[in-house]
């Protein structure tokens, strides 16, 4: 007989949602006012990879951190995390650009 398989979760992720066209119409809407206002006001956008390294957390917020974050090994034996926040990003870049 053939296994019967499990019915899939079509919820997403806790802690996550889906934005359907309605809702991301009216999202993109309300960011871009808040793009044009940040402009504006002499502010520029950054961005940094959602994957960090483990390491940057750790030194931010010592080795207990680990346990709060969705953190693995990566298929180059490096310890990574996804970014929770943007401040420790922001600091790696700033640092980066000062070193270069």
């Amino acid at each position: 007989k053939e296994a019967k398989q499990a019915a899939l979760d079509l919820n997403p992720p806790r802690g996550t949602r889906d934005f359907y066209p309605e809702e991301m119409r009216l999202q993109q809407w309300l960011f871009g006012h808040w793009h044009d206002v940040a402009r504006a006001y002499g502010f520029s956008e950054y961005d940094a990879p959602v994957l960090e390294n483990e390491a940057l957390y750790v030194r931010k917020a010592g080795e207990e951190v680990t346990q709060q974050l969705y953190n693995f090994v990566d298929k180059g034996d490096r310890a990574v995390a996804l970014r929770p926040e943007m401040t420790p990003s922001l600091a790696r870049m700033v640092m980066a650009r000062r070193a270069s």
